[in-house]
């Protein structure tokens, strides 16, 4: 059975790798698709074209093969399963049916992805995660050069520019923000795991100035994540995760460093202010400790009151809360699963992820006490599962697509490590039969169809959505509040 799967998952056919460096160049996207289009509008296209990627994968896999590797909890599964019934169900009922399914598939198979990763690590072993790592640090060593460039060009200007300039390829710089909140782990995983010399070396210093893109930053519900990631792997893993909380210490103030170097005494040095918003965070949030979030609590928490059961639909508080003018989603994951899919899927969803981390933690009992490895590995997982949730109670780190992207990849990493040191876990067998071949192949092309759906006819004019997705003969001032296109709202 191994022999068939590792047959048709072959390196030709690595959906890992290309999963990893689809949410590398996601940023780094440089050509237009049409005049007047956002990083965001590129980056959603580079995902979708992912999970249409991942369906027609998985169709034509159940279609060869009448056997799977049985990597999950049954609870678990079942759990998700009543997730998803409940979101198809709130599909149907809400005001735009073609937005809603297009989210509900887009989740759907962007879990499809992270089975898909789990399942070639699970086979392949520890070499595809290092290759994965070893990409992840690519990519980012890759986007830091674009970034010296960028600073130096500022630099050669001579005036001080806009803060937000400092950060490439995102129309926010918080949606970078979001990004690092799983891959600042990822690196420092990557050192870890990194062979000594160069390697080693080069893992250190990318993950050094990934802090330092953070201070400049300042991202707060990214901090505020990772260091109750860290406190949580601590407390679970206790000496065990010393040596991880030491990497990430050592890390951070080596970044805090290159960032007053750089970002702070250069530019007073030139007679400029200093970059970055690290100095400006403690009047902030004096000044506006929820980020303007409250509205958009209060507003996902009417909702949910008046469509406890099934939500307003997924995807629909981006209309139901289009007055507020604040953001298309309420930047809280549970209030959005709770508000657009309904509390059922939410306790679904909440005991789905209870049981995964459950399931992650319980590994620490197979590992030997000399396998550092292993232990730091751990010590990273239930950082950056900690972290997700934590920065996307204040954030839309569940919302934007690259970071989407980020979450599969973490997932399908995490999932197939621990399915990978867990006895005969791999090895087991899951027969399926062809009327369940053939549920899942229509699933897989539904979840196609209502991608491109939830798509046309705005991706044929972009820009012209936008202009009338912000409704400007009602707002004064409106501005974009991204969801699925940068225009926001429907």
């Amino acid at each position: 059975m191994l022999q068939r799967i590792h047959h048709w998952l072959s390196p030709k056919i690595a959906v890992s790798y290309l999963i990893a460096v689809a949410a590398i160049v996601s940023p780094l996207w440089f050509f237009p698709l049409m005049s007047a289009v956002g990083f965001h509008d590129k980056q959603r296209v580079v995902e979708v074209s992912c999970t249409v990627f991942t369906a027609i994968f998985i169709a034509i896999w159940l279609v060869r093969n009448d056997v799977a590797s049985r990597l999950h909890n049954a609870l678990l599964i079942k759990l998700l399963a009543v997730f998803f019934l409940l979101g198809i169900i709130s599909s149907a009922h809400a005001y735009s049916s073609r937005h809603a399914f297009f989210e509900w598939a887009n989740f759907l198979l962007l879990f499809m992805i992270s089975y898909v990763i789990a399942l070639e690590i699970a086979i392949r072993g520890e070499a595809s995660l290092d290759q994965i790592l070893r990409l992840c640090g690519l990519g980012c060593g890759f986007y830091i050069f674009i970034e010296i460039i960028s600073y130096i060009a500022i630099l050669v200007v001579g005036h001080q520019s806009p803060n937000e300039m400092l950060i490439f390829g995102f129309d926010n710089y918080r949606f970078f923000n979001h990004v690092q909140t799983i891959t600042l782990p990822l690196l420092g995983l990557l050192i870890y795991r990194s062979n000594a010399g160069k390697e080693k070396i080069f893992a250190w210093g990318v993950t050094s100035v990934w802090w330092a893109l953070l201070f400049v930053s300042a991202g707060r519900g990214t901090s505020i994540g990772l260091l109750a990631g860290i406190c949580a792997a601590l407390f679970y893993l206790r000496k065990d995760a010393l040596p991880w909380c030491r990497l990430m210490l050592w890390t951070a103030l080596i970044g805090l460093g290159v960032y007053l170097l750089f970002y702070v005494l250069i530019p007073l040095a030139l007679g400029l202010q200093p970059f970055g918003f690290l100095f400006s965070v403690v009047g902030r949030t004096i000044e506006n400790p929820d980020s303007s979030r409250w509205p958009l609590w209060m507003r996902a928490w009417e909702i949910m009151l008046a469509r406890p059961w099934l939500g307003a639909g997924p995807l629909h508080f981006a209309h139901f809360g289009r007055d507020i003018q604040g953001g298309a989603h309420p930047h809280n994951w549970v209030l959005q699963i709770a508000c657009e899919w309904g509390i059922p899927a939410l306790l679904c969803l909440v005991a789905a992820i209870a049981i995964g981390l459950k399931r992650l933690l319980s590994i620490h009992q197979y590992l030997a006490p000399t396998d550092i490895k292993n232990h730091l590995t751990l010590a990273a997982w239930l950082t950056t599962g900690v972290a997700i949730l934590m920065d996307g109670l204040v954030s839309g780190l569940i919302v934007m697509p690259t970071s989407q992207l980020w979450i599969a990849l973490y997932i399908g990493c995490a999932w197939g490590w621990v399915v990978s040191l867990t006895p005969s876990r791999a090895e087991a067998r899951l027969q399926l039969f062809m009327p369940v071949r053939a549920c899942g192949v229509i699933v897989m092309l539904a979840a196609i169809y209502f991608l491109a759906n939830g798509l046309w006819p705005e991706i044929l004019n972009l820009p012209l959505y936008e202009e009338q997705s912000l409704q400007r003969d009602l707002y004064a001032n409106p501005a974009y509040r991204p969801r699925i296109w940068l225009g926001g709202y429907f």
